[in-house]
């Protein structure tokens, strides 16, 4: 049996990917984590359609809640996991499953594309998640942005790490550009069934990660920026929550052209529609940049995938509002490029299959 814990909703579209070759393998065993404002995961999951249990919660922004939440969650997946005695276990951040996994003898296979909080090779720069569970790993998988010498920063030999050819959102978005064949009349549907008028361009904004352990603060730019955008521009702007929606829905309530999400979509439901994309989080603007939508980061801090989107000229960066409002003109109405190949090295079938490969080779 492989046993996957998911704990971060980016993990959910790419192990969704890899399942059917994962399950050529071995039976597999999913595991996640639902608590109030931090049911992603879990919604996702059942949005997809893959069977998982849910143990023990998050802990919130704050230190102690966090320790607390992961002691009591790291206690349940003890106790449900030596019943099964899994071969093998996966994972992208969980820290409760590592331990776990490592304390019962359990093989740890990670993999990560956030190491460092950060675009250089400095051990100040290391994230706690990373401390706390990379070095208990037998094999890391990763993506090409990453140089392999963060990882020796946690002690891990050369012939433990492999790097597979193709930034992640590589695996679960191919495809969807096919459906912009039929964008008007699904535009039409998906905007009415937000109650947005449809002549008018769409901007899709993420909230940053921030009570993720490696953001010090919430900023208030990007709300700022929404706001400025609602005043100044014809168009309509969806807010995709990180967390809870409440304190989205009290502040933006009164705009008429700003909407709330509060259910889930699958991408391919979305995407083909989104004019520019203002986003404070890491993946969905790996997603829009891949897709050749114009993408405005107001990311906090600059990891290496952000690097290397804005060298590539994939993404624009500010943490102002008005040239937020600026970028965002200029970016309106402007043709989607064509991204794909620099988000893959080689070929994205063949790398699943050598991950397989390499999970039997080592494992079975």
């Amino acid at each position: 049996m492989i046993w996957i814990d998911i704990t971060d909703s980016k993990y959910v579209l790419f192990f969704r990917a890899l399942l059917p070759y994962l399950r050529e393998l071995d039976e597999v065993f999913i595991t996640t984590r639902k608590s109030y404002g931090y049911d992603e995961c879990a919604r996702l999951l059942a949005l997809f359609g893959i069977q998982s249990v849910s143990v023990g919660g998050y802990g919130g922004g704050e230190r102690l809640g966090k320790l607390k939440a992961r002691l009591v969650r790291q206690e349940k997946l003890l106790e449900l996991v030596t019943a099964k005695s899994p071969r093998i276990f996966l994972t992208g951040v969980s820290v409760e499953g590592s331990g776990c996994a490592f304390g019962l003898g359990i093989p740890v296979v990670q993999f990560s594309d956030t190491p460092i909080a950060g675009s250089s090779v400095d051990v100040r720069l290391l994230t706690k998640v990373a401390r706390l569970s990379l070095p208990l790993s037998e094999l890391i998988f990763y993506p090409f942005v990453l140089p392999k010498e963060c990882f020796f920063l946690l002690g891990m030999d050369e012939e433990n790490l492999k790097s597979y050819g193709f930034i992640d959102v590589a695996l679960w978005l191919d495809g969807i550009e096919d459906l912009r064949s039929q964008r008007h009349v699904r535009k039409s549907r998906f905007l009415d069934a937000l109650g947005l008028q449809e002549n008018l361009p769409l901007i899709l904004v993420r909230e940053e990660e921030y009570k993720a352990h490696y953001v010090k603060e919430q900023l208030d730019v990007l709300y700022k920026s929404v706001h400025l955008l609602h005043k100044n521009l014809r168009a309509n702007i969806v807010i995709m929550p990180r967390y809870e929606s409440e304190s989205l829905l009290t502040e933006f309530g009164g705009c008429n052209r700003v909407k709330v999400l509060e259910q889930k979509f699958f991408p391919q439901e979305f995407y083909p529609f989104i004019d520019v994309v203002l986003g404070g989080g890491g993946t969905m603007n790996l997603e829009a940049s891949y897709l050749g939508i114009p993408t405005i980061s107001m990311r906090s801090l600059l990891l290496f995938h952000d690097v290397f989107l804005i060298r590539n000229g994939f993404m624009q960066h500010t943490l102002n509002p008005q040239d937020t409002l600026e970028l965002v003109s200029e970016n309106l109405g402007l043709a989607r490029g064509e991204n794909k190949s620099a988000f893959v090295q080689g070929d994205v079938e063949s790398a699943k299959r050598e991950i397989v490969c390499t999970l039997k080779r080592m494992f079975y």
